[in-house]
């Protein structure tokens, strides 16, 4: 999956202030930041496939959830912030992503720019 899903979570990770987060303050952050931070209108997810921002939005807050739940029981009961939160969100991210991705291949535009890795980095 292309290095963006990594890049996009830096967001959802940076946004939660404490130096110590819990593992369900961490997880409840990350269902709504992370489809937010993946549907945005410049964002590889709504530049490359043709979706509405709610479509996005379905699809995005559904592979976030699926993937929350697939790697819960790895995920630290604490999370040291910025580090942990860093880490599992890149996991977290490059899984949901992919899921992204696959559920909506048929709706994926192929052109220069969205077939170009570099410009979604």
């Amino acid at each position: 999956m292309k290095n963006i899903i990594f890049t996009t979570l830096l967001l959802a990770s940076v946004s939660i202030q404490a130096q110590e987060v819990s593992k369900e303050q961490w997880v409840a952050g990350m269902k709504t930041a992370l489809p937010a931070h993946f549907c945005q209108q410049a964002q590889y997810f709504r530049q490359c496939f043709n979706v509405t921002a709610i479509e996005c939005e379905e699809v995005a807050a559904s592979t976030t959830r699926i993937c929350l739940n697939e790697l819960n029981s790895q995920i630290p009961i604490t999370l040291v912030q910025p580090r942990d939160g860093t880490m599992w969100g890149s996991k977290v991210g490059a899984c949901a992503g992919t899921a992204y991705e696959t559920s909506l291949i048929r709706k994926r535009i192929a052109n220069d720019k969205c077939n170009n890795i570099s410009n979604w980095q």
